[in-house]
């Protein structure tokens, strides 16, 4: 048994049961929290309390408990992963903050400037724990739910970027996703959430193939391939355009971005492609056998309000144009009769709308 460590995993979708089968092939106690109601598949894991993975990667074991009850769920835990949609980190946040401990640390996979909110809620509610709050660009692997209590891990990512606020305690951070990711994924230090927010490749690789894509995915919902089907040549070209405007952000944002294209080689392995495209339909690619997207699939409804809405914002702040990124938070919004400039992860809901960039990139570090 390794050194006695307590895990809490915030979240039962693809990346929660993905992150409790991690976490228990190495040995370690993690309770398992389901936001939602009880249903069939609560029930089968409450009853094996067990969590496997297979495909490339082959661990797993017994799991704590599975509960609706966030106290019991982190009752005693050193680390909590938060792994839920952009949408629900303000509920769950609320419900987490009051069970909030000194030394504590939180890890919201990925984040999407999560961190910043998390803070903003923590000041205004008067919570005073001294806990660190770190945030990823993006879940480990490539997984799906194939059954209650087992994970499909289609391909894991090699590298993955980490960063926490307050800084002090990034390095103990690392050490812990490092121990438990052992031989899987390899974390890397990034210089604060602000960057992991803006390295966060599914804003370049889902909203603008979505959108450009609508009547044949109205058409074909559950036969249609994001990437095969929706990924053609020029769909590609403006892809890498609008990465261009997020390299840019990032620049004047002072962060050190990393291409799309560069990470889905540093992810999934390198090759000789030269565009998204050709990356895609690589061997490499773990994106083949995706399918089953609606015209209001997360890949929309997530990534243009709680990605694009800051990266447009921020944007603005710095005097860098980004009309691709615009673009699609604007056609969304149409299509959808919504406004995800206003319901979305705007710089006034994350509590940054007055600052600078520099008290921005200070308050992420």
């Amino acid at each position: 048994m390794p050194d006695q460590k307590v895990f809490a995993v915030l979240g039962s979708g693809n990346g929660g049961k993905a992150f409790c089968g991690q976490i228990a092939g190495k040995g370690y106690p993690v309770r398992l929290y389901e936001p939602l109601e009880e249903n069939d598949a609560f029930r089968v894991v409450k009853e094996k309390r067990e969590m496997q993975l297979v495909g490339d990667v082959r661990t797993g074991g017994p799991i704590l408990d599975i509960t609706t009850d966030i106290a019991e769920a982190m009752k005693g835990a050193d680390t909590v992963f938060v792994i839920v949609p952009s949408f629900a980190h303000e509920p769950i946040f609320s419900k987490m903050i009051p069970f909030l401990e000194d030394g504590l640390h939180i890890i919201i996979v990925p984040g999407n400037f999560g961190a910043f909110l998390l803070k903003k809620m923590m000041a205004e509610r008067g919570c005073k724990a001294e806990v660190s709050i770190s945030e990823t660009a993006s879940l480990p692997y490539a997984c799906r739910t194939t059954s209650p209590c087992t994970v499909m891990i289609h391909k894991r990512k090699f590298t993955l970027k980490i960063a926490t606020t307050p800084g002090a305690s990034n390095s103990e951070v690392l050490e812990v996703v490092n121990d438990v990711f052992e031989g899987v994924t390899e974390y890397i230090p990034s210089g604060n959430v602000l960057e992991t927010g803006l390295d966060n490749f599914n804003s370049v690789l889902h909203p603008l193939p979505a959108l450009l894509n609508i009547g044949a995915i109205e058409k074909n919902p559950s036969g249609f391939r994001h990437y095969m089907d929706g990924i053609s040549p020029l769909v590609s070209q403006k892809m890498e355009e609008m990465d261009h405007e997020r390299l840019a952000l990032g620049e004047a944002c002072g962060v050190n971005l990393v291409s799309t294209l560069e990470q889905l080689k540093r992810y999934y392995g390198r090759n000789d492609a030269g565009s998204i495209l050709e990356y895609v339909e690589s061997d490499e690619s773990p994106y083949k056998d995706i399918v089953g997207h609606d015209v209001r699939s997360r890949y929309i409804t997530e990534d243009a309000p709680y990605l694009l809405t800051p990266y447009v914002e921020l944007g603005q702040k710095c005097k860098v144009e980004m009309p691709l990124t615009e673009m699609c938070v604007k056609l969304a919004s149409l299509l959808h009769d919504r406004d995800y400039f206003g319901e979305g992860r705007n710089l006034a809901k994350l509590g940054l709308a007055d600052k600078t960039m520099e008290e921005i990139i200070a308050s992420g570090r």
